[in-house]
């Protein structure tokens, strides 16, 4: 390893300071050069942070691909690397249980998968090849219990896999691969060993509605429901429960009428028995949804919402929305997302007109950078939207019924270039939500249930009291959620230091947290 590689910087809060409510941990720096593509951190929790380097060099038809982990100081801990083919590239990844896994797919044969996993306590790496599964356009990727659980779509039908590490084995899931359907979640329940798999549907109605299926870790069927809409009401988005006590929540975005824009948040719920409770709560009804447009005009689209659905008039917003797999604690269910003023939108296809907006390639690929992704012609054309205006965050609780707690926003009010995926980052402990995003070298956030409304605007602390920054590349610069209360936000920053030797141009890892 380099010097750079393993340098750290513990940068301690002084109480009593103006910033007391960001704190800022550490920062870790790599040096950066031409040949780093890309670079992904991930979040191992309370076991440290991963960093992920894809290094490519010439024309090889290989290049290799480096692990540096650090503990939850930011201290480098230790470094493995491995090399693979030219055409596979990163689609997702996952840490559970000391371990992560990360998916590569052969961008040329579909077919052909890599799966690596990285064993954190036995520090190895480990590489497996299913041979069975079919061209998929990977969508989800979860693990559970040795297995992964890769899902997508063949021929526009959607399809999940269960494959079994331990014995190479794949099993196709029941109940999945449909018509005229859409794949919306795969989840990994609170148990640890069983997930559950969302995908739309038109009902005898021709009303969009939602299927949950939910499966033991081996793939096998456990039950599956289908949940029971008003007319012209179409269930367009969904993120699930797990199921406590055999009862369970689908949350989502529902429109009025097919081919509009939403009226509203879903919320079903399903006891013991199956039966089904449907609330529909209109975005008038939300205490703060609607506030990101000023405090006059927020009041005078709440009066309308709300008016039209005591008339049983149709209203609709404009809005879409980027959501985190629900959180759960014993007293509330938590939804949370990021909101964008959509081009446009299709009841029936919504999921996959916004795959051609944002392909793949965006969210779950970071070997492609999304910032720069759409100027490429093999995957974007020139007709389609390459800024999307990111309105705000969101978030609001239930209890376990369904019925609503409360809810809290922050403005974002920015615009996001290349292809679209998540601008920021949520947190949730304890009973607190947090959301955080990063952009022009200030880091904006909000504890979002507490007491202050005003967003907390702060610079990174930099390696050193005397570095100055020259300036930042925008398209590598990002945030993850960490654990409790904590975020890892990074980039590409060129820094000078007057009493060193230059400049000096590094990948950087800045770890902060949210006080209240």
């Amino acid at each position: 390893m380099t010097r750079l590689q393993s340098i750290l910087f513990l940068i301690l809060w002084v109480p009593g300071l103006a910033l007391a409510q960001v704190q800022h941990l550490g920062r870790y720096e790599l040096e950066h050069n031409w040949d780093n593509i890309d670079y992904v951190v991930i979040s191992q929790e309370e076991n440290g942070v991963l960093i992920v380097q894809p290094q490519l060099k010439g024309n090889n038809k290989q290049y290799p691909v480096v692990f540096h982990h650090l503990d939850k100081q930011l201290n480098f801990l230790w470094a493995d690397s491995l090399t693979v083919d030219r055409q596979l590239h990163l689609k997702g990844y996952h840490y559970v249980g000391d371990k992560t896994l990360l998916l590569f797919q052969n961008t040329q044969l579909n077919r052909l998968i890599k799966l690596v996993s990285v064993d954190l306590k036995q520090r190895e790496l480990q590489e497996f090849e299913p041979k069975t599964i079919v061209d998929l356009d990977i969508q989800e990727f979860e693990v559970i219990q040795d297995h992964a659980v890769i899902g997508g779509y063949i021929e526009s039908r959607p399809a999940v896999f269960a494959y079994d590490l331990n014995t190479n084995k794949v099993k196709t899931l029941p109940n999945v691969f449909q018509n005229n359907s859409e794949l919306l979640e795969v989840k990994v329940n609170a148990d640890s060993v069983t997930f559950n798999v969302l995908s739309s549907k038109q009902n005898l109605q021709k009303d969009r509605t939602i299927v949950v299926n939910t499966y033991d870790y081996n793939g096998n069927a456990i039950r599956g429901y289908e949940l029971e809409t008003a007319k012209d009401h179409q269930l367009l988005s969904a993120v699930s429960s797990s199921i406590i006590d055999k009862e369970q929540l689908v949350v989502g975005l529902y429109s009025v009428k097919t081919g509009t824009f939403p009226s509203g948040f879903y919320v079903n719920h399903v006891d013991r028995t199956g039966r089904q409770t449907m609330r529909y709560y209109n975005f008038g009804e939300f205490n703060s949804f609607l506030d990101h447009n000023g405090e006059r005009r927020a009041e005078k689209l709440k009066d309308k919402a709300i008016t039209a659905k005591k008339r049983g008039r149709e209203w609709r917003y404009k809005i879409d929305g980027l959501f985190t797999e629900m959180e759960e604690s014993r007293e509330a269910l938590i939804i949370m997302g990021e909101f964008f003023k959509p081009w446009n939108m299709s009841t029936q296809n919504y999921m996959r007109y916004r795959q051609v907006t944002s392909p793949l390639i965006a969210p779950t690929d970071p070997f492609y950078n999304p910032y720069d992704a759409w100027t490429r012609s093999n995957f974007r054309s020139a007709s389609q939207p390459n800024e999307f205006d990111f309105t705000h965050a969101f978030a609001f609780a239930i209890n376990h019924k369904g019925e609503l707690l409360w809810d809290h926003s922050m403005d974002i009010d920015e615009e996001l270039k290349g292809t679209l995926r998540t601008f920021g980052a949520f947190q949730w402990s304890g009973a607190d939500a947090y959301y955080a995003y990063y952009l022009d070298e200030e880091l904006v956030a909000r504890h979002l249930n507490g007491n202050e409304k005003e967003r907390m605007v702060q610079k990174l602390r930099l390696m050193d009291d005397e570095d100055q920054l020259r300036y930042e590349k925008e398209e590598f610069q990002g945030i993850v959620g960490w654990f409790g209360n904590r975020f890892l936000v990074y980039g590409v920053q060129n820094v000078k230091n007057p009493e060193g030797e230059g400049n000096r141009k590094v990948f950087f890892v800045n770890a902060v947290a949210i006080e209240h």
